[in-house]
């Protein structure tokens, strides 16, 4: 493998990078909330930028007007979802949880469906399958039934990932190599 050498201040910013990522994974441990709700802030973010893009697609003069009616409605009702979720970031909450819950229901069922369909497979990979399709069904029920234990697991991924990238930014700094030269040589070329 090609490790380009990096300048001392990209090292140094590397290593500053990483013990941010790391802190703020700390600060996400001990304060999920904080993780839930700038999650929730992007959503919503999210919504309102989806919203602008929707009614914007009025002045497609290449739309039938009829398309054109429904991109307002939906953008409207994108705006006025972004503005309920800032408001009130429970909705927001209750509403995410509610459709990763309804996706994995419907992937457990597919799953269980699956390793039924699957006749000449082996036993025990349609016998993985089911379980996994009944895991992921009991599990949507347990994000609908307890949302605040699913939100507080969201909070807790989310910390070790970012401890984890934290700590590989500053190992990679401090070695001051990095495999950007397998990019580098390929873009000489």
């Amino acid at each position: 493998m090609n490790l380009l050498k990096q300048p001392g201040w990209l090292r140094g910013l590397e290593i500053l990078a990483g013990i941010l990522t790391i802190v703020f994974g700390i600060l996400i441990l001990a304060y999920p909330e904080w993780a839930i709700e700038t999650l929730i802030l992007l959503l919503s973010i999210g919504l309102f930028f989806a919203g602008v893009r929707a009614i914007a697609l009025v002045g497609v003069s290449s739309l039938s007007m009829g398309l054109r009616a429904l991109s307002v409605m939906t953008g409207i009702i994108c705006l006025i979802s972004a503005v309920v979720v800032v408001l009130s970031p429970g909705y927001g909450a209750a509403t995410l949880l509610t459709f990763v819950s309804f996706g994995l229901m419907v992937y457990g069922f597919g799953r269980i469906f699956l390793g039924s369909a699957l006749k000449g497979a082996p036993g025990w990979i349609r016998g993985m399958s089911a379980f996994v399709g009944v895991l992921d069904a009991i599990l949507s029920v347990a994000v609908l039934l307890l949302p605040s234990v699913a939100l507080l697991t969201l909070a807790v991924i989310l910390s070790v990932v970012l401890v984890v990238s934290g700590v590989e930014m500053i190992i990679s700094g401090a070695d001051g190599r990095t495999w950007l030269g397998e990019i580098v040589e390929a873009a000489k070329d």
